[in-house]
């Protein structure tokens, strides 16, 4: 079973609210009901009666709690007694997909080569997963577009880079977005407040992914616009294979290192901090 779901119906049980519930998880509303119907299914079982501004649990779902808090706690267990051997060499980093296609491996690479008896593992998952790896201590370093707002998660901005509004096609204005297929890079859980053109609000985009890679080739393929890294996508934009939309704002997309506070790996992180970390032409 995948353990997501449990700690979806376990947050959802204590909020007894689905918004809230996704607040908490860094997920979108209705990623929190799939998830949950998801669960249902498989047990095949209702875990929650549903009326306006009134969640509650079934029997069933009263039931299932208590093991699924058993549960999810004894793997946190387990995965603490099968690392501790390993903490002192190995170093542990996971960042989402759009971070390790930006260039975050050669800045590591650049870090590895200068240590001694260093193990390394990476990881790949979203802001919610790697936060929740950070205090379950199964994680030591998380590399982000957002900031955590655990307080058991030491956070620091280390980098910064640009998106870009592109097309396939020369000479679109944002005035033209409205006919346009939108590609949609999952950047962040805020995306949506950033100050987009107002005729990409509350579209349903063509494709969603994300990895910048996927995007970038659809795009290529089958037209559209998309918001993409200038520095990942400068050579199209040299050969005139993409260009600008006129009139769209560049968004600047923080990038954060989380860590947990306390963290055994202190000498790892100052030694990491202390590298600049390049992403297209700025750093900070």
């Amino acid at each position: 079973m995948d353990t997501d779901l449990l700690r979806t119906f376990i947050e959802v049980s204590k909020t007894r609210h689905f918004g809230r519930a996704a607040e908490n998880l860094y997920l979108t509303q209705s990623a929190v009901s799939f998830r949950i119907r998801q669960l249902e299914q498989l047990l095949g079982v209702s875990l929650f009666t549903r009326h306006r501004n009134n969640i509650q649990l079934t029997q069933s779902g009263e039931h299932l709690l208590p093991y699924a808090e058993n549960i999810l706690q004894t793997l946190g267990q387990a995965k603490q007694a099968l690392q501790r051997d390993d903490a002192q060499h190995q170093l542990i980093i996971g960042a989402p997909q759009v971070c390790w296609e930006m260039g975050l491996q050669q800045w590591l690479d650049g870090w590895f080569s200068e240590q001694h008896n260093q193990i390394m593992r990476f990881e790949t998952g979203n802001r919610e997963q790697l936060c929740r790896q950070l205090l379950e201590r199964s994680l030591d370093i998380a590399v982000m577009t957002e900031p955590s707002k655990i307080d058991e998660i030491t956070v620091q901005q280390v980098s910064e880079f640009q998106l870009c509004l592109v097309s396939r096609t020369p000479n679109i204005t944002t005035g033209m977005l409205a006919d346009q297929p939108v590609i949609w890079l999952e950047w962040s859980t805020n995306m949506s407040a950033a100050p987009l053109p107002a005729e990409l609000s509350q579209r349903i985009p063509v494709l969603q992914t994300s990895s910048v890679q996927q995007a970038l080739q659809h795009m290529l393929k089958h037209g559209g616009v998309a918001y993409l890294p200038r520095h990942l996508i400068a050579g199209h934009l040299k050969n005139n294979e993409l260009h600008f939309v006129e009139g769209a704002p560049v968004l600047p997309r923080p990038v954060y290192i989380a860590y947990r506070t306390g963290s055994e790996q202190q000498a790892h992180l100052a030694s990491l901090l202390n590298r600049p970390l390049y992403l297209g032409t700025q750093t900070v």
